[in-house]
Parts: structure tokens; C-alpha cells; sequence
């Protein structure tokens, strides 16, 4: 885990001309303005900038010279929830644009680092968990300050490498952007489908058979409010657990330990709406149909499940708040409160919606199904790529996959270290050399005095740890690797006794995440990555199955 002979490590303050947290939005001027404002949702958890939800404000001349962003900027959430704060992107929209005081904008000196390599490093340390680490907390929200972020520690290559490595990033982009195509489509694919359905009710005059939301609700129920952690008796929904667009999303998922009664509840069916009532202004009102996985789940206070009766079906509901009437029944219901809003389960019942027949209902709904499942199974079978993506990105940002490259532009390299090396210098920079520089990508620590493999296992995770312990174990019991590709093997070692007994403080039901950790531990290299043949017995067919190996 050295770095390369031909890097150094230094901090983000001596490779950047400029490091300007942004300005906040004058309260009851959002979206009166004309200069768009980009914000923590615009930064999206693959690194790259989206124009979804951007709000308008008013900014003087000043304001304008001071906060604008321009192509190339780094982009940083210093302030969002827990789980967000530290996420990056280059900033890459012509035109004029202003950042809000929830960012800190990053102007990199470009004779000494791409903004991309800079931006995919600090995102590598987002997703990696050590952002969080480094952040102060307050009731809901984690922020790093500027001096904080100016201080972490950066691997500087030569500008040579950092541009071959970039160009390797971006060819792995292309798994992110086949996954944000397949959203898009099946979200737009809804939306067509729901005016095709219902348009007729929607009339110049109004709508066709009116009702409240209210008068349609069965029961309506807040969540919990217990502290939340890695381990539990209930994996807990928060609000990232429902996308922009209305899908469920479980990737990121933390847990408490609920009594009887909360238990009792927060119950959850199948079909039950899960409304986000409390975020920011424009993701406020976010609602998801609840389709039960396996294992135990619960709700955080600023949901609020819905469980409706027969006359209203919930993917009709669902799809009606988030069409274009329902985002602006929302918005408008919104109250703001500092940095905050919220729409009230009273508020929400308040919105009138058409109510179309039974059968229409029945009929769309039927067909909101068949496309959860093709969405299902198109972003299931990209998750294997997206988990290569991030071990392709791990591996480039600390130079693993540019040995051959070093070796043959060495001449060139050499020039340009010399030349780094002078105007880090220059800047009074501290400078580490590669002799004595290990990659920080988890501790960010000085290192150099633990082994490599001892200083990993201290920075694992706990989940991560028990992981690792339990595939080590199963191994050597089997003397086999795991197919992990495998689904009848992979379930096995999933439902094993020894495996579940470690894991049982994490929950139930932890089969994606013991794969994503993994593939975390194999691009760590604590356990090896192989591909072994496996034949059907019954065709007689030979497939070539990506397995996992332990290390001695």
C-alpha cells in the first residue's frame, strides 16, 4: 500500500488557489431570482452534477464575483445529513451559476492537479466513510469546516498520470451513466404511462371528481426517533431511503434496537406509502411504495407511513405525487423552517387529487408492477459492473493501474516530478515522499510505522470485520474459495450458522451488503479475487464464476 516511487503526499491547501464555502439564499426569495444555485442534492452520490430540483435566487454583482463557480471548480459538501457531507464533483455547466453556503467551492492551481483527479479523490473519501469521520455533528446535520477540509491529505502524482488516470475514471463512467439512462427511462415511462391513464381528470377548469388526500387515508403513522447505528434489531428507512424519483433504495442502510411498541407501531406492509415529510425544500414530499424485503425494517421520524383505504390504490396515489401537479401541490404546501421544511401529514391530507374508477386504478397499478420488476432486474444486473467501477477507482487513485504506464514514460515523469516538486516548494508545502508515504484513502493518518495489513483491519468497519472473519473462517473449514456468483453456494454462506451468529447484531438479511463487502475487502487486498469454472451438471455447460479466496 505504498504509494508509487514517483508520488508524493501533500494537502488539499497546497493544491488549491482557492477554498470558498458559498452563501445562503435570502429567506422567502427561493426561486424569485434568476441566477440558479447549486446545492447539496445537485451534487449526486456517483460525483457528477445535476441540474434536478436546482432553485433560482437573487444575487448581486458582488455576490456574483465572489460565489460564481466556473467549469472545473471542485464542488464539496461541507454541510448535508451524516451520510452526505463530503460528497464531490467538478463543476462542469456553462453559464452562471452560484453555490450555496451548504459547499465549499475548490479552485485547483492547474499546473500542479486536474480537478478531476482532485474531485475523484475527495468523493473516494466520501464513499469510503472518512468524510464522516472528520465532521462536527449537530442534531441532524455534519459539517466539515474549511480548515478541516484544507488539511486532508492528498496523493499527488505527476500531472501526466494524474490526466492517464482521469481518462481511466471516465471509460468507467460508463456503468454509472447505463444506470442513470435505465432511471430516467423508467421514470419517464411512469410518467407517460399515468397521463395516458389519467389525463382526462385533469380539466382547464380543475379536476374530475375531486377528493382529499385525507379522505382516503385508512391510517397514518410517524416514525421512530431511536438514535441509529451499524447494528440493531431493525434495519431503519431515513430519507436517502426514497429517491428523488419515488423508488426505495436500501444500499445504505443503518439500525436500531426498537421496543415491542415501536415495533407494533411501525409495522410495514406491502403497499403501505412511505411519505418523506421533512427535508429540504425541494425534497420534501418524496413518497415510495413499500415492497417487502426480506429481513426486519422500521421508519425514522421524518417519515410517515400511509396505509390507505380500498377506494385509492397506493401506486395510483404514489404516481400522482410525483407528477408534475403533485411536486407543485407539494411545494406549495411546504412550510420552511430554517434550513428545513415540512409537509404534515394534516397538510398532505389537505391536496385534492382526482379519484378515477377502481378498475383504471386496478389497471395502472398492474402495470406500475411489471415495470418495478424489469427496473429490478436491468439495475440488478449493473450492480456487479458499478462494483467493479469503484474497484477500478480505488485501484487508479492510488496508482495500481498505471504501473506499465510509469514504466514506459519515465523520462517524462521524471521531468514533471521535478517540476511539482519546485512549486510545491514554492508554496512552503509539506511534502511527503514516497518512501515514506502510505495511501490514506480510510485513516489519513500518519502510518508509517504500523504493517499495512495491520493498520486495514483497524479501519474496517465493524460489519466489515465480523465479514472478513466469517469468509476466513469458512474457508479454511471448506479448503475452497466461495463462488460468490454462485446464488445456491453464495446463499449458503449467507444463511450459515457461524455466519449469521457474527452478523445477528446487524440485523436480518445481509446478503447484498456481505457481497459489497467483499468486493471492498478484495480491492483492499485483504482476500483475493479469482475466477473459477463451474459446470452444470445436467447441461454439461462450463460458466466462469467470480469467487473469493482468503489470504494467509
Amino acid at each position: 500500500m505504498k504509494l508509487p516511487e514517483t508520488w508524493v503526499e501533500t494537502t488539499v491547501r497546497a493544491v488549491v488557489e482557492d477554498l470558498q464555502p458559498g452563501f445562503a439564499q435570502r429567506p422567502g426569495e427561493e426561486d424569485e431570482g434568476t441566477t440558479p444555485q447549486i446545492r447539496t442534492h445537485n451534487v449526486t452520490p456517483d460525483g457528477k452534477i445535476s441540474l434536478e430540483g436546482i432553485k433560482h435566487i437573487t444575487a448581486s454583482e458582488k455576490e456574483l464575483a465572489r460565489y460564481s463557480l466556473a467549469v472545473g471548480d471542485v464542488v464539496f459538501n461541507n454541510t448535508n445529513s451524516e451520510e452526505w457531507v463530503g460528497k464531490t464533483a467538478v463543476f462542469d455547466q456553462e453559464g452562471e451559476y452560484v453555490f450555496s453556503n451548504h459547499m465549499t467551492r475548490l479552485r485547483t492551481r492547474r499546473d500542479l492537479i486536474c480537478p478531476e483527479y482532485l474531485s475523484g479523490y475527495l468523493h473516494l473519501l466520501w464513499s469510503m466513510g472518512y468524510a464522516k469521520t472528520r465532521a462536527k455533528r449537530w442534531v441532524s446535520q455534519a459539517g466539515i469546516e474549511s480548515d478541516t477540509l484544507a488539511s486532508f491529505k492528498v496523493p499527488l502524482p505527476t500531472l501526466p498520470e494524474q490526466q492517464r488516470i482521469v481518462d481511466v475514471l471516465q471509460q468507467a463512467d460508463a456503468v454509472a451513466k447505463a444506470k442513470q439512462s435505465i432511471s430516467d427511462q423508467v421514470d419517464h415511462l411512469i410518467r407517460t404511462a399515468y397521463w395516458e391513464y389519467f389525463g382526462a381528470w385533469y380539466i382547464a377548469d380543475g379536476l374530475t371528481d375531486p377528493v382529499r388526500i385525507s379522505d382516503c387515508i385508512a391510517d397514518s403513522q410517524y416514525g421512530v426517533s431511536e438514535a441509529m447505528e451499524e447494528r440493531g434489531s431493525h434495519a431503519v428507512l431515513r430519507m436517502n431511503s426514497i429517491t428523488t424519483s419515488g423508488w426505495l433504495d436500501l444500499s445504505d442502510l443503518k439500525y436500531a434496537s426498537l421496543s415491542k411498541k415501536d415495533i407494533e407501531s411501525t409495522d410495514l406492509q406491502d403497499g403501505d406509502l412511505l411519505f418523506n415529510r421533512t427535508n429540504s425544500k425541494e425534497l420534501v414530499g418524496k413518497c415510495a411504495v413499500w415492497r417487502p424485503p426480506a429481513g426486519a425494517f422500521s421508519f425514522a421520524s421524518y417519515l410517515v407511513r400511509l396505509r390507505l383505504k380500498k377506494e385509492m390504490l397506493p401506486e395510483y396515489l404514489w404516481a400522482t405525487l410525483n407528477s408534475a401537479y403533485g411536486k407543485y401541490r407539494l411545494l406549495n404546501s411546504a412550510k420552511q423552517a430554517v434550513s428545513m421544511a415540512n409537509v404534515s401529514p394534516t397538510d398532505l391530507g389537505r391536496i385534492t387529487v382526482p379519484l378515477p374508477p377502481q378498475d383504471l386504478q386496478e389497471k395502472f397499478a398492474g402495470f406500475v408492477h411489471v415495470v418495478e420488476g424489469l427496473r429490478e432486474q436491468m439495475l440488478g444486473k449493473l450492480e456487479a459492473f458499478a462494483e467493479l467501477q469503484a474497484i477500478v477507482s480505488q485501484q487508479a487513485l492510488i496508482g495500481d493501474l498505471t504501473t506499465q504506464w510509469r514504466e514506459g514514460h519515465a523520462a517524462e515523469i521524471a521531468e514533471a516530478a521535478r517540476t511539482r516538486d519546485a512549486l510545491l516548494r514554492e508554496r512552503g508545502a509539506k511534502i511527503t515522499l514516497s518512501a515514506n508515504a502510505v495511501v490514506t484513502a480510510m485513516g489519513q493518518a500518519d502510518l508509517t510505522v504500523r504493517p499495512t495489513r495491520h493498520w486495514l483491519l483497524g479501519e474496517l468497519s465493524e460489519f466489515q470485520r465480523q465479514v472478513l472473519a466469517a469468509f476466513t473462517e469458512h474457508c479454511q473449514q471448506s479448503g475452497k474459495p466461495l463462488l460468490v456468483e454462485d446464488p445456491e453456494e453464495f446463499s449458503r454462506f449467507c444463511d450459515d450458522a457461524a455466519v449469521t451468529e457474527r452478523l445477528q447484531a446487524f440485523g436480518l438479511s445481509h446478503g447484498n451488503r456481505i457481497r459489497r463487502s467483499l468486493s471492498q475487502l478484495a480491492a483492499l487486498g485483504l482476500i483475493a479475487k479469482i475466477t473459477l469454472p463451474k459446470q452444470d451438471p445436467e447441461s454439461g455447460e462450463r460458466d466462469y464464476l467470480r469467487s473469493c479466496l482468503a489470504k494467509h
